[in-house]
């Protein structure tokens, strides 16, 4: 019979292990995370756990009063915090080869805490926040690069017209005013300049096969954010290197290398996008409900807090998505982070293992708010199909925690270009 894990209480003066289905029925939740996550100090308990380690609980020295939002929501609303930064060394995010215990045990050690933390992340959330990029990009250049977005938009409407998305571009590249991203049929209350990697042989006649419509305005946009979509390519891999790792992939591995090769030509979108207010009395949102479409979103905002929400299921919840109910709760900026969140494209290659999450954006404070996502996406002509890896734990899973989460629905394989451009089509209004 499968002895249920321990978890360990640590707090000054006090020890107590209680088994997790002892602490399930006490609280009413069912949540691991990963140890190399740090707490966002909203909640009171989070639970981590790295690899086959003990699961440890962390709690936090104020107490719940008896209005205390006790749901799984109400609990457990805090992202992870992830620390990438053993995967960014020198050496190890181009992903030349994996170190092993014996060079370097301590890296070793932390590159599997991280790994977990990530698999963990992604199967629970599908969201969570990542710090420890500084070797790539700095604090400075991510002022630079939200400040040239914001002046971008601060310009007048007719120099923004001069790159809008049918001046020569292919449909999707480009300016897009207010109300002309679509979501679900409605009209989003934002506008957005969009970039694609250039292709090779440019055919504006053909949907994302044109040119980059750069703006002359400001002067040093082109050069401020072509180094920021080569620095968040560096990002981009390495989460690929740390998830594939923590779905047990050994990195000096056919199977990785395979993986690598499906995303080394990433076709990376980078999208800047201005959010005015939501008028008082507006019927839509600042951005709709989706889930998006490729591997990892690396998102860099302004500190505006409230804005951008994600769903997650819960029968307690008061709201409804598809079909299902869940609450939502915030996404807030916080200080030298990226939020990341994966794409339907994991949902695949983990065959159903991890969650492209639904989240939207709902702008209500006064300023205007100002945000530059970049998407790390496999190769325009990659196929996307179920891991290896992903299909062992799946079936390891499901024999060992039968009321266990169940794998979220997923399609067998696809061409990630085709799948683009059918998602795209779609994004503006005629």
């Amino acid at each position: 019979m499968r002895r249920s894990p321990v978890v360990r209480f640590r707090v000054p003066g006090l020890a107590l292990s209680l088994s997790l289905p002892e602490i399930c029925g006490s609280f009413g939740f069912d949540h691991i995370g990963g140890r190399a996550s740090q707490m966002v100090p909203a909640k009171r308990i989070h639970l981590v756990r790295a690899s086959t380690s003990p699961i440890t609980c962390r709690v936090r020295n104020t107490p719940l009063s008896p209005s205390s939002d006790m749901s799984p929501q109400g609990l457990l609303s805090s992202l992870p915090v992830i620390d990438l930064s053993s995967f960014l060394e020198v050496g190890v995010a181009a992903g030349d080869s994996h170190p092993s215990a014996a060079s370097d045990p301590d890296r070793t050690s932390r590159q599997s805490a991280v790994a977990a933390s990530i698999h963990a992340a992604c199967r629970d959330y599908g969201f969570f926040y990542v710090t420890g990029f500084d070797s790539v990009i700095s604090r400075e250049e991510r002022q630079g690069s939200l400040a040239v977005a914001r002046q971008f938009f601060d310009l007048p409407e007719p120099i923004k017209q001069r790159v809008r998305i049918d001046k020569g571009g292919d449909g999707a590249r480009g300016w897009q005013k207010l109300g002309e991203n679509v979501t679900q049929y409605q009209a989003d209350h934002h506008e957005g300049y969009d970039l694609y990697r250039p292709v090779k042989r440019p055919d504006a006649t053909k949907l994302l096969h044109g040119h980059n419509l750069w703006p002359v305005e400001p002067a040093n946009f082109r050069p401020t954010l072509e180094r920021w979509i080569e620095k968040c390519q560096v990002i981009g891999m390495a989460l690929m290197q740390a998830t594939a790792f923590g779905l047990g992939m050994a990195l000096d591995s056919d199977e990785w290398k395979h993986l690598r090769a499906s995303v080394d030509e990433s076709f990376w979108v980078m999208r800047c996008i201005g959010y005015p207010p939501l008028p008082k009395d507006a019927k839509g949102v600042s951005c709709g409900a989706h889930k998006d479409y490729g591997c990892y979103t690396l998102l860099h905002t302004d500190s505006t807090p409230g804005a951008l929400q994600v769903f997650l299921p819960s029968e307690q919840g008061a709201s409804e998505e598809n079909g299902v109910r869940g609450s939502w709760i915030p996404a807030d900026p916080i200080q030298d982070a990226f939020v990341v969140n994966i794409g339907s494209m994991w949902e695949i290659w983990s065959a159903g293992l991890y969650k492209a999450t639904i989240h939207r954006v709902l702008h209500k404070s006064p300023n205007y708010r100002v945000s530059i996502p970049f998407f790390f996406e496999p190769n325009f002509d990659a196929v996307i199909k179920p891991l290896p890896a992903a299909l062992k734990l799946r079936d390891e899973a499901a024999g060992a925690l039968k009321d266990g989460p169940e794998p979220t629905a997923h399609a067998d394989s696809v061409i990630y270009g085709e799948f683009l451009r059918s998602k795209v089509a779609g994004n503006f209004a005629p």
